[in-house]
């Protein structure tokens, strides 16, 4: 797995939550998935400020790309 994961879908507790969530804000989710389940909430805030929305899927696409330049 590439990414941050939980046991919980989204925040775990509801202390965490957001008055706005950002999953009710996307214009398009493809299939109709829940984005949050059993990983990080798109709302997160990384130590550097970077939305969990904007890096979710950075980790595995530095990955290809590392092996794509290797080859």
């Amino acid at each position: 797995m590439n990414e941050p994961s939980n046991f919980c879908n989204g925040v775990c507790v509801d202390n965490q939550k957001s008055d706005s969530p950002l999953l009710h804000q996307l214009p398009y989710i493809p299939t109709g998935s829940n984005f949050e389940a059993k990983t990080l909430s798109l709302d997160a805030t990384h130590k550097n400020g970077v939305k969990e929305l904007d890096a979710h899927s950075l980790y595995g696409s530095m990955e290809t790309k590392a092996t794509h330049d290797w080859f």
